[in-house]
């Protein structure tokens, strides 16, 4: 894979997890990052880390808010120079019925993994095209965009709308040569999941035995999609959901929407 030196990349939700492998990979490789994140506290923390190999800077960010994003793209502009990717990483899980799912929490699912991503993109794509560069968006969405869960209603809604989100921009900006993808992760054993025991025993033995190549991902193989799409390797790639899952979609799962196997489904789940 080529790489890259002296471009910008945004990563939003990227002070943990798959964020800061994904931050961690454009600064192994050459470019400046801004960790757009809602905990500050943690995005300075890693923005601080990060930049004893390169440039990184924390932007408080809630990609939910139209004024926020502004700000943050604004700042980004100002100090670091033109945007050459945009990495929506942000996202938060929300487990439960529909029965049971008030109207602020179904809200709070599609402002900031559907209207943030959309926000993000736009603010990124008016900068991109004032200026003329033919950039890279990589959008992640999850497994969940295409098959439904018990408990996961507003997850998958809003993660399935992320694709949709991901083709329209793919025709829109095509054009103006700036491609955009999406990431379907499985399964991602991230720090914070083992850290918090947040993935019981049973969940996690039930999903390794429908995944093809028998273990959970790790944020670093996320990360590493993430660099394909955003390299010339994939300069003819734009439009196209890439799942990162060890095989668990490749065929007719038969636990797919099982209420017993999604059951065991974490009440907090990052990246898939």
């Amino acid at each position: 894979m080529s790489t890259s030196s002296g471009k910008v990349a945004i990563v939003t939700g990227g002070a943990t997890g798959i964020g800061r492998a994904i931050a961690e990979q454009y600064i192994a490789r050459g470019d400046a990052v801004v960790i757009a994140d809602l905990n500050a506290s943690m995005a300075e923390q890693t923005a601080r880390e990060l930049s004893a190999n390169g440039r990184c800077l924390a932007v408080h960010t809630d990609v939910s808010n139209e004024a926020s994003v502004v700000a943050m793209v604004q700042r980004t502009r100002a100090e670091l120079g033109s945007i050459d990717y945009l990495v929506n990483n942000a996202g938060i899980h929300l487990h439960k019925l529909v029965v049971d799912t008030s109207l602020a929490e179904w809200q709070r699912q599609i402002d900031v993994q559907l209207t943030g991503p959309f926000l993000c993109a736009r603010e990124v794509a008016r900068d991109m095209l004032a200026h003329g560069t033919r950039g890279a968006m990589v959008n992640i969405v999850s497994v969940a965009a295409r098959m439904g869960r018990v408990k996961g209603v507003a997850h998958s809604a809003s993660k399935a709308g992320l694709v949709m989100l991901t083709q329209g921009l793919a025709m829109e900006l095509g054009g103006h040569g700036i491609r955009v993808n999406a990431i379907a992760p499985g399964l991602i054993d991230t720090e914070s999941q083992k850290a918090e025991e947040v993935i019981s025993s049973t969940y996690k033995n039930l999903y390794l035995k429908e995944i093809p190549l028998g273990r959970l991902g790790e944020p670093s193989e996320i990360a590493d999609a993430v660099m394909f799409l955003c390299s010339d390797q994939a300069r003819w790639i734009t439009g196209h959901t890439l799942f990162v899952d060890g095989g668990f979609m490749s065929g007719n799962l038969s636990l797919q929407g099982n209420t017993d196997y999604f059951a065991e489904m974490p009440l907090a789940q990052r990246g898939s």
